[in-house]
């Protein structure tokens, strides 16, 4: 509601107040009827009259207040020269970034996302150029035995997901801080070593000369690459905590849909934990590439592939992308997860997979070909894909804040979303997922025209 005035310009083109003025009253958009406003314009001219003022007129128009004030995009992925590429993974728009329900802001509960999808069709029919995101109910919801289902009404409360808790975005300022620490120290140890050795008289043996010449060469190098990378870090820090620090600037949608987590839905009684988030676009736009997991920054190209193939007899299938870019399309059927094609190392038939979750970043581990029979104290019971940890020495495969991610192997196929864990002392000795084709028949039955497969969020 905004009081205003007009002006009128006279003859000789001066603007003129007119007598009286005019209260402008908004509504959203469509909820509103003209009568409803007709009567209402009566009651409020009559409050007017009752305190002697009668030049009045009650205007009314529809429209929402908008902030001018967008949250900043999220981050494009860079290349690996570039010192900030493995801290910003958390705030880029590729699989496994960290999720945080506002709902849950109080218990610090995270997720990560697993999947994007295109809706492509609304309920009624309509192109949709609405792009969603898949993760797990408990992710994004409080009450996680209750149905949830975004009205669509004007007016109607969201609620809004965010890219990264409070924690999650502290780990990415500590890594930054920690990072800038080393390559501040990496600066005074090549000035130093190039001090001593523009100091250092100049050998006669040919050979020792020329090996110290190089050595001069490479340190003046790495002694420029680290001031800068030191100046670029600084410069992300410094974008961190000025656009990024404030929760509110984080939200990259809201909650779509929900179903309560349900594990008997028909015979297979795999578990539906999931939660479909509407992405914001001026979040997502300009940087999104699809189903993308960036495999750089935890360990080598060499390592990843003696991942997927721990016998060498194992043809690869698998090539590492030369952007650390690996897309996922497609998913593994119900025959193709209980038919092994791999050896490992002892020769035993089996599957490698992967995720990149929030919490434990990219893993690997042994997918079991028999799905795991699991009943909780409530007598609720559900099969599983189960994925044990690759080995001891490499750890967990998940942990707390990986659900949601998306369980893929060596083709790029979703294998399936994780969902839950199985403790064991102080690590996860079991992880727990839903199989990624059914995942996919659940989405569908929901949302009939999902495409996962686009790699432009407008196209």
């Amino acid at each position: 509601m905004l009081p205003v005035r007009f002006s009128t310009p006279d003859e000789d083109g001066k603007d003129v107040f007119d007598d009286h003025f005019v209260l402008w009253i908004s509504v959203h958009p469509n909820i509103t009827k003209e009568t409803s406003c007709r009567d209402a314009s009566a009651d409020i001219l009559a409050i007017f009259a009752k305190h002697g003022i009668q030049d009045v007129a009650v205007h009314w128009i529809e429209g929402a207040v908008e902030s001018f004030a967008g949250p900043p995009p999220m981050m494009r992925v860079v290349r690996d020269t570039d010192p900030t590429h493995w801290i910003r993974r958390a705030l880029t728009a590729v699989l496994g970034f960290p999720l945080a329900a506002e709902a849950l802001a109080n218990v610090d509960a995270q997720g990560s996302l697993g999947l994007f999808f295109h809706e492509g069709m609304d309920r009624r029919g309509k192109k949709s150029t609405r792009v969603m995101a898949l993760t797990n109910k408990h992710v994004t919801s409080y009450h996680t035995t209750r149905d949830y289902e975004y009205s669509g009404r004007p007016g109607a409360p969201q609620q809004f997901i965010r890219n990264c808790g409070g924690r999650r975005f502290q780990h990415i300022v500590n890594e930054t801080r920690a990072l800038i620490a080393t390559k501040l120290g990496d600066t005074q140890l090549f000035a130093e070593q190039l001090t001593e050795l523009s100091a250092k008289q100049k050998s006669e043996d040919e050979e020792v000369a020329a090996d110290e010449e190089v050595d001069l060469e490479r340190k003046q190098e790495d002694l420029q690459r680290a001031e800068k990378d030191a100046v670029k870090l600084s410069d992300f820090l410094q974008l961190l905590n000025s656009t990024w620090s404030d929760a509110y600037q984080r939200i990259i949608g809201f909650l779509d849909w929900a179903p309560k987590i349900a594990k008997g839905l028909d015979h297979r009684r795999y578990t539906r934990d999931l939660g479909v988030i509407v992405l914001d676009e001026d979040k997502f736009k300009d940087n999104f590439k699809g189903n993308f997991i960036y495999l750089a920054g935890k360990y080598t190209r060499n390592e990843i592939k003696s991942f997927f193939y721990p016998n060498a007899a194992n043809p690869p299938s698998f090539k590492y992308p030369n952007d650390h870019l690996f897309r996922l399309l497609g998913c593994v059927d119900a025959d193709g997860l209980a038919t092994p094609h791999f050896m490992d190392d002892n020769n035993n038939a089996c599957f490698i997979v992967a995720k990149n979750g929030q919490s434990t970043d990219l893993t690997f581990g042994r997918f079991s070909e028999l799905e795991a029979y699991t009943c909780d104290q409530f007598g609720n019971d559900s099969w599983e894909v189960a994925v044990f940890n690759f080995s001891k020495k490499h750890g967990n495969f998940s942990g707390k804040g990986d659900s949601g991610a998306a369980i893929f192997n060596a083709d790029g196929k979703l294998v399936a979303i994780l969902h839950s864990g199985m403790p064991r002392a102080m690590s996860n000795h079991v992880t727990f997922g839903t199989p990624g084709h059914y995942v996919v028949e659940l989405v569908k039955g929901q949302y009939p025209h999902a495409d996962f497969d686009r790699l432009k969020f407008d196209a």
